[in-house]
């Protein structure tokens, strides 16, 4: 008998947030299936979304190469573009286009004298990659004088697409627009949380990413911004007891009962995927119910309060998240994001349907 804790993907929720991020935002759409697809499985997700999209973005060589000899034709778009020069054969023999974002990448490509296309990072506040404004018209001025390299999009990446506030995103939307009407070409700044938040950030290629995998970047629930769950985390019960006042659970003991409780112990840690740092409270769901986390998260094994669901037994079925907990909640309990959550179930059998 398998483990207990499995991760099932629902791939076709998948098409469906891609067809809502199609409806929303209007224009091409570059599905962003970098880290195993947000672990949900790259070429996986890539096969499911072939028909829906335009293109694909990864990370690296690595992703991409992957995708490309699963047999992906589409466009692929790796957004840190080459580390060293060493890879260009690589780019070039697999069709690749990368993000350029500084000028060592910039003279690599050049000497490839090759006649496919890339994209160029333009840093509009997030500094992190990019070319500055007066780099970038500078680099564009001069690439147009040679006819040296196609530049075929210009591309950002906004720090704070995911507020509400419109001022946080208006200078740099600014700046944006500036760069992209002198150099005439199409333009991609809009993520997942941008395609749902700010029309006016909309451009020919969004690159939806959190929001394909049915998880909403401001953590409200999927069903509520029309969004589908397509990962479950499940496990089972495996070990029931009750434990007397003044007991503790797990280690550090920093769960103690202040009343007799009935402990059930899951099958599910943070080898698992399983945040180490989710808080006593975190909801679990057991037999049709929301219960609390309690104790300490250890590598194979959590442990629930199970007192006020006297029909739980050993064999109960357990969703960590999924279609009734939110995997945003568990990431708000555990102080991180459901970006980390997705990507770190790496050991849990895998069911797709």
């Amino acid at each position: 008998m398998t483990r207990p804790a499995k991760i099932s993907i629902n791939s076709n929720n998948i098409i469906q947030n891609c067809k809502l991020a199609r409806q929303i935002h209007g224009g091409k759409l570059l599905a962003v299936v970098k880290a195993n697809a947000y672990g949900h499985g790259d070429l996986l997700v890539a096969r499911q979304l072939a028909e829906y999209v335009e293109g694909f973005a990864v990370a690296c060589l690595e992703e991409a190469v992957v995708l490309r000899e699963g047999g992906i034709t589409h466009p692929i778009v790796l957004l840190e573009g080459p580390f060293s020069a060493l890879e260009i054969p690589d780019y070039l023999h697999y069709q690749l286009t990368p993000v350029i974002h500084h000028i060592d990448q910039y003279a690599w490509w050049s000497e490839a004298t090759s006649s496919q296309g890339i994209w160029l990072k333009f840093d509009t506040g997030m500094h992190r990659l990019g070319f500055q404004e007066k780099e970038i018209n500078e680099l564009f001025r001069n690439n147009k004088a040679q006819n040296s390299i196609r530049i075929d999009v210009l591309m950002t990446h906004f720090a704070n697409a995911d507020s509400i506030d419109p001022q946080l995103v208006h200078l740099p939307m600014e700046r944006f627009k500036r760069v992209l009407s002198e150099m005439g070409i199409e333009g991609s700044i809009a993520n997942s949380a941008a395609i749902m938040l700010h029309s006016q950030l909309r451009s020919n290629w969004a690159r939806p990413g959190l929001m394909l995998y049915g998880v909403d970047p401001l953590g409200r629930a999927a069903s509520e911004v029309g969004l589908k769950p397509v990962m479950k985390l499940t496990s089972e019960v495996i070990a029931l007891r009750w434990i007397d006042v003044g007991e503790s659970v797990g280690y550090g003991s920093t769960f103690t009962a202040s009343q007799p409780t009935r402990v059930a112990t899951i099958a599910c840690g943070y080898a698992d995927g399983y945040p180490r740092t989710a808080k006593n409270g975190t909801p679990v769901w057991i037999n049709g119910k929301k219960l609390p986390l309690i104790g300490r998260v250890s590598m194979d094994m959590i442990t629930v309060d199970v007192t006020q669901q006297a029909d739980v037994q050993l064999g109960s079925q357990v969703e960590l998240w999924g279609d009734n907990i939110n995997v945003a909640e568990v990431a708000h309990c555990s102080g991180t994001l459901a970006y980390e959550l997705l990507c770190h179930t790496h050991r849990p059998a895998r069911i797709n349907s």
